[in-house]
């Protein structure tokens, strides 16, 4: 007598591939969106930086501007409305950060 595996087998491959579908996969990409954003944030610091210290004395608007032209000429997107609102988010915290550390702000 033979067994037949093959309806077996379709079907445990079937659970692995839904598996990796529910719960891999997502994850995967939510760690990638992650890392990519870590990426951003200190793209971001090291443009802020670099800006306050190179110009200091211009205003934070034209610093601002440009630590965006920063970005946009590393490869950056920098004109989505998203994209621009999460890095005007970003640029605010780390200027924040740099205030505190360097004392003129609480």
């Amino acid at each position: 007598m033979q067994i037949d595996l093959t309806q077996i087998i379709m079907a445990v491959l079937t659970l692995i591939f839904g598996l990796l579908m529910r719960y891999v996969i997502p994850e995967l990409k939510a760690r990638m969106n992650a890392d990519q954003m870590e990426l951003l944030r200190i793209a971001v610091k090291t443009a802020v930086y670099g800006v306050e210290q190179l110009y200091e004395s211009k205003p934070g608007q034209e610093k601002k501007k440009l630590v965006l032209e920063e970005l946009q000429r590393q490869g950056y997107i920098v004109d989505m409305n998203n994209v621009e609102k999460t890095i005007d988010y970003l640029v605010e915290s780390v200027v924040q950060e740099l205030n505190i550390a360097q004392g003129k702000a609480a």
